[in-house]
């Protein structure tokens, strides 16, 4: 995939040369995991520019651990498992935080619920439906125009900026779409996945 080969490519350069290879691209998930009900913290206490700050860098993990799986070759079962359930978790306590008062809020929540019980269900019969499968392009898009939309949602709720916020729904609702499409591919790859391995 062209695409996904210059941005790894980049951010090889840029980033995972100050990275040491001991260090694991799981690791880099974990911190993600950490940095959720942090982000969640300053969320309640109303710290919307902290939080913003610490999402944005939580967001920034997810394409350093992918790139690093991938030019360094340690890509692992268990990394397809937990780095999209750390990226839902991410997105899922900032949306839990705007509430129900946006339709797509509300919705988004509930695909997000439904994504993490399908990666569950994955994880624990993969000895029957196969191993567990990466993200496609769609997904990373998603993630990507998530990251974005929430990032905005925030800032436009710290600057009391209402186009800003509505730009975001927008965003998001583009976002969703992707999700979808990337849910149809996974499932298609995991169905093959299955059948070659009968």
């Amino acid at each position: 995939m062209k695409f996904q080969e210059i941005s790894d490519n980049f951010i090889d350069k840029v980033f995972l040369r100050f990275i040491p290879r001991n260090i694991k691209p799981n690791y880099i998930t974990y911190i993600r995991f950490i940095l959720v009900p942090i982000i969640y913290f300053f969320l309640i206490e109303n710290k919307l520019d902290i939080a913003l700050l610490i999402f944005i860098l939580a967001a920034c993990t997810d394409f350093i651990d992918g790139a690093m799986a991938r030019t360094r070759n340690q890509i692992t079962d268990l990394g397809k498992v937990i780095d999209p359930v750390a990226d839902k978790l991410l997105v899922f306590v900032v949306l839990l935080y705007l509430g129900t008062n946006y339709l797509i809020v509300k919705i988004f929540l509930i695909v997000i619920v439904i994504e993490l019980l399908a990666i569950i269900f994955s994880a624990v019969f993969s000895f029957a439906i196969g191993r567990p499968v990466g993200a496609n392009i769609f997904g990373k898009i998603k993630m990507i125009l998530q990251s974005v939309s929430v990032s905005s949602f925030l800032l436009g709720l710290l600057i009391k900026n209402q186009t800003i916020v509505v730009i975001s729904e927008y965003v998001l609702i583009i976002s969703l779409i992707f999700a979808i499409i990337s849910g149809i591919g996974l499932v298609k790859r995991k169905i093959g996945y299955g059948n070659r391995n009968e």
